[in-house]
């Protein structure tokens, strides 16, 4: 395959130079918190369940905006401190001991102490769309009203990672697990929903938080967001001013946003294109058990073309679940399964499918533009696909169900290698808790490691993947970015990770 990690890598350089740019510049060119400035955003699909526990995937910036965490992550992917000033970890990795940020409140007014924490915690350990992220939790405690403890039963490098993310959403107690937190969330983020100027499913309006601990860092005192799944109507929203930032899937794209009325500039890696390859005990996919039919999968797809017809300029060919500008990923993995029907039919074969077999996928907005070149590609080998049409705010459901035993996904990339790879060993992206003693081995290694040598165990870990065919990843999506010309846009290593992404222009 085509090799790009060095324009990934110079980007990656290019935004830790933005960031020392912007240190320079002092906290004098920000706006002051009681501004009255807009910011207007979209996102593809609506947030079907923005209570603690529920939140189903999909783009992250409501619920960020609305609740707070114990630790977020920044632009440049770093854990930040937020409900907590600081934190320690334990040596090898089994406690991480917290303390709470005094005078913090919901926005309802409700007290935000270490017993809150411990609340939210505990229901998200249960709860349906976070309980796999959080697993390694043993117990959670707050010995007093400013320190929380969360022990593991195994040591896990990448659960402050998780608590950065929605499995760490912070919520008001009293609405803990009640109907009404679905779409009426109290938090104790640098916003809150403002009901009047929402429609759910079709629009989120979204006003400053002034109690919030940390809001002179947010200079918008509003910020609207419209929900837009097609791609040209997101196109048009951004010529017209409806909305201030847009991300282009195709580089040619940017000719239509002159110089003079737009900011462009190229994104970091965002997200994996990916055949996930979910069944592999064969519970749904009988073949998919037998890791030469799992390998032959892999040598069916044509990456490069994919990249080059489908998505070019902004997709990248990867055989890997990591990210290209991360310490796990290596080069030399990603011509492990170089395009070859022949080799993959004599796998197909040898594992007792020369007639190849039948699979039934569902087709959601994430998978559309991929559908027919992967059934084409995967009918070379023998295998038949059938597509069944998902609403994507029913695709989770249906996943975590174990409804089928292979799907196209687009999964965003966190900015942390240990939570990128734990993410794709829980929930939807493995209903059926597949291991193996090796892969467990693996991961005990890399999670009890210090952080200076992480990287080298989760490139063991990444390599295990490939080998077994866990999945079948397709392609790295960067891609381009347009803004306004009165916002100052700071490429993340995550999509949503954080607001303070997007700055008032000087």
């Amino acid at each position: 395959m085509k090799k790009t990690t060095v324009a990934f890598r110079a980007a990656a350089v290019a935004l830790a130079a933005a960031f020392a740019l912007a240190a320079c510049t002092g906290p004098e060119a920000a706006p002051s918190a009681d501004s009255d400035l807009t910011l207007s955003l979209y996102m593809q699909a609506p947030t079907a369940d923005l209570s603690v526990g529920n939140f189903t995937g999909g783009d992250p910036t409501v619920v960020f905006a609305i609740y707070d965490r114990l630790v977020t992550q920044g632009v440049d992917g770093k854990i930040l401190p937020s409900i907590a000033e600081s934190w320690e970890a334990s040596e090898n990795n089994t406690v991480l001991t917290f303390k709470i940020r005094e005078g913090q409140k919901f926005s309802n007014g409700e007290k935000l102490d270490a017993a809150a924490v411990v609340a939210s915690i505990e229901a998200s350990r249960v709860g349906p769309a976070s309980s796999a992220q959080l697993g390694s939790i043993s117990s959670v405690e707050a010995p007093d009203a400013s320190t929380v403890v969360i022990r593991t039963t195994t040591p896990d490098a990448g659960l402050i990672y998780q608590l950065a993310a929605p499995a760490g959403l912070i919520g008001a107690p009293s609405l803990l697990g009640s109907e009404q937190s679905r779409l009426s969330p109290i938090g104790s983020g640098a916003y809150v929903l403002d009901k009047e100027g929402t429609t759910v499913g079709s629009s989120y309006r979204l006003s400053r938080n002034p109690d919030y601990w940390d809001v002179a860092e947010y200079p918008y005192a509003t910020i609207n967001i419209s929900i837009i799944a097609d791609p040209t109507a997101v196109q048009n929203a951004m010529k017209t001013g409806q909305i201030d930032f847009a991300l282009l899937g195709d580089p040619a794209l940017a000719t239509q946003f002159p110089e003079g009325e737009f900011t462009t500039g190229q994104s970091l890696p965002a997200a994996i294109g990916v055949l996930m390859l979910t069944d592999r005990a064969g519970t749904v996919v009988p073949a998919l058990a037998d890791v030469r039919v799992r390998q032959a999968i892999n040598l069916a797809i044509d990456r490069d073309s994919i990249a080059e017809k489908l998505t070019p300029g902004s997709g990248v060919a990867t055989a890997q679940m990591v990210s290209p500008v991360g310490d796990a990923y290596d080069p030399e993995l990603d011509d492990v399964y170089s395009y070859d029907v022949d080799k993959a039919k004599s796998l197909m074969a040898e594992a007792g499918y020369a007639d190849g077999f039948s699979v039934t996928m569902p087709s959601t907005v994430l998978s559309t533009t991929f559908d027919a070149t992967i059934a084409q590609q995967l009918a070379d080998i023998g295998i038949t696909v059938t597509y069944e049409t998902v609403p994507f705010q029913d695709l989770y459901a249906k996943l975590y169900a174990g409804a089928y035993g292979m799907f196209w996904f687009y999964n965003g990339y966190s900015g942390s290698d240990a939570k990128d790879i734990s993410q794709v060993l829980a929930g939807s992206f493995n209903p059926e808790a597949s291991t193996t003693p090796e892969l467990t081995a693996l991961l005990d290694a890399a999670n009890a490691a210090p952080l200076d040598e992480q990287g080298a165990a989760l490139r063991a870990v990444n390599k295990y993947f490939v080998d077994e065919a866990w999945f079948a990843p397709v392609n790295s999506a960067a891609g381009i970015w347009v803004s306004s010309k009165d916002v100052t846009y700071t490429p993340p290593v995550s999509v949503g990770i954080s607001l303070l992404a997007y700055q008032p222009a000087n």
